[in-house]
């Protein structure tokens, strides 16, 4: 029997305008992060998330873009 946690979640990053923002909380959905950030960050308001990209390593990369104008 092996003593490995096979219910680990995949290490996740999120990518903002340069900056590598730390996974708040595994559990949280990528659009919970998101609002995580947006106090710290107010242009996150109008953002969309993009991936996931998967490194090698398994890492899960989620790159935050900010909408420009109106897509309805």
């Amino acid at each position: 029997m092996s003593s490995e946690n096979t219910n680990t979640p995949a290490k996740r990053t999120f990518r903002f305008n340069g900056m590598v923002l730390d996974d708040p909380d595994p559990n949280m959905t990528p659009e919970k992060v998101l609002e995580f950030y947006t106090p710290l960050h107010a242009e996150l308001n109008n953002s969309v998330i993009k991936g996931p990209s998967i490194g090698a390593d398994g890492t899960k990369t989620y790159k935050i873009e900010v909408k420009i104008g109106d897509n309805n």
